[in-house]
């Protein structure tokens, strides 16, 4: 396919429709950006204006004092136009507030996924299915392969020595609430504490009505003397907690390199495996496939002798 009839122009600074200043995620200051979710290697602070849902707007003002000078925050399945693009964003199941950016032109529907994942995951906006004519896709783990277990399996090895504390690294957002949430309903016994900088995100869930039990902020001394505590911090933070006598470390992660040294291996992804790629692919019917966002080597070889043409943005 050549560059030029391509849906977005790759660059360092993200991705623009091409004869418009319209970006997707882009990682500098522009005039207009169009945002799928609040994770830092998709969303900056100083835009002239920005389009995202509600909750990733939520969460943007938390993040940052002034991310945007004009915000708008259509509502999910809702059209609107962007200098005369008719865009939807639809659910991408990655954390709270994440969206597919959906657009139309040139005769054709896009859908650029954002980070997405698939499992069901009760502290999010679910995962939904559209068709599309052209689909770019993040392609975190497209290892053939590549599987990630259900989150509710993994999460149970914190059960297996309930004798003794857990210090579990996680990305501050989305990946903390979710752990939150499954200790809380697969092991209730369990007392899940915080570190402060993943606290304010945890409010920010629930005031947007997604709610993740029991939990509080870090308290040393009482970490310290009880049994049965799990303690969530960044992964920064998880690098100065040397191999303990009343803990086990462990990382809430999809990367098989991040789980090694780790006491207990947990495997907890928030993006989609190769069979979810996979399906997601046949499901949009898309003919017309681009990747982002990780290694392409795979996926390309996988569809090289399909209808379908497919290769990296």
């Amino acid at each position: 396919m050549a560059e030029n009839n391509k849906p977005l122009i790759a660059t360092g600074q993200g991705y623009l429709l091409p004869d418009s200043e319209i970006w997707i995620d882009p990682l500098e200051p522009v005039r207009t950006a169009v945002i799928s979710h609040a994770h830092g290697d998709h969303a900056v602070p100083g835009h002239a204006k920005v389009y995202c849902t509600k909750n990733t707007a939520r969460l943007l003002r938390a993040r940052f004092r002034q991310f945007a000078g004009l915000v708008i925050t259509p509502e999910y399945n809702e059209t609107f136009e962007v200098d005369g693009v008719p865009f939807m964003f639809i659910p991408a199941g990655h954390m709270l507030g994440s969206a597919q950016v959906i657009w139309d032109r040139n005769g054709k529907r896009h859908n650029y996924t954002g980070d997405f994942k698939r499992q069901q995951d009760p502290t999010c906006e679910a995962f939904q299915v559209i068709k599309s004519d052209v689909l770019i896709t993040e392609t975190t783990f497209a290892q053939k392969g590549k599987e990630h277990p259900p989150a509710g399996e993994s999460i149970l090895v914190l059960g297996n020595n309930k004798n003794i504390n857990y210090v579990i690294g996680a990305y501050s957002l989305g990946k903390a609430q979710r752990l939150t949430h499954l200790i809380n309903q697969l092991l209730p016994e369990m007392k899940v504490m915080v570190h402060p900088k993943i606290s304010r995100y945890h409010k920010i869930y629930e005031e947007s009505g997604f709610s993740l039990g029991e939990w509080s902020v870090y308290h040393r001394q009482i970490f310290k003397k009880a049994t049965g505590c799990v303690y969530i911090i960044p992964p920064s933070v998880l690098q100065s907690y040397m191999p303990g006598t009343n803990f086990l470390r462990g990382m809430a992660s999809g990367w098989d390199r991040l789980q090694a040294g780790m006491d207990i291996v947990l495997p907890i992804s928030d993006h989609a495996d190769w069979n979810e790629l996979l399906l997601t692919i046949a499901e949009s019917e898309a003919k017309e496939v681009y990747t982002i966002h990780g290694e392409s080597e795979a996926i390309i070889e996988h569809y090289k002798n399909s209808p379908i043409k497919i290769s990296e943005l």
